[in-house]
């Protein structure tokens, strides 16, 4: 997937692409148990960086200590 179509991703399209990607990353499948689903509540708030550096999106539950340079929130 090129960079334009990246970008052209609405909020779903974008979600879609992210677990793809990651199942990929997981030599094709993630399990997921009922309890860690069950785990997740509202106070849970996903926080999403793009490091330019690496070129890598980084996915996290907390605010990164360390921040980046050229994070983009």
């Amino acid at each position: 997937m090129s960079k334009a179509n990246r970008d052209s991703q609405n909020k779903e399209q974008l979600l879609y692409t992210m677990l793809c990607a990651l199942i990929k990353k997981s030599d094709g499948e993630i399990r997921i148990e009922e309890a860690a689903m069950d785990s997740v509540t509202r106070r849970d708030n996903m926080m999403i960086y793009y490091d330019k550096n690496n070129k890598e999106i980084i996915l996290t539950l907390h605010l990164l200590k360390s921040p980046l340079q050229d994070e983009v929130f």
